[in-house]
């Protein structure tokens, strides 16, 4: 496997993990990933409307292009949701 492809893997299991544990995720835990997210969302997903798990989906799909701030926070959600398992 290519060194790119096996990051981009990575990425995107991390984003699906934590779009998981966002569920069990206090609120103040959801806005600090909107906000560190948000200029990811409008750069890798301009027209994408929101719901039914779309933005999440375009997310996925732009993994390896995450910010740092972006990427960060996901860890992070990723992070408190296996501490809560």
């Amino acid at each position: 496997m290519a060194k790119g492809t096996g990051l981009a893997l990575g990425v995107a299991l991390l984003v699906s993990s934590a779009a998981m544990a966002q569920a069990a995720t206090p609120q103040a835990g959801k806005e600090a990933l909107a906000k560190a997210c948000a200029g990811d969302v409008k750069r890798l997903c301009p027209g994408v409307p929101p719901g039914e798990g779309r933005i999440k989906a375009c997310m996925k799909a732009h993994a390896s292009k995450l910010s740092a701030p972006c990427f960060d926070a996901v860890l992070g959600v990723a992070a408190s949701g296996k501490e809560r398992r």
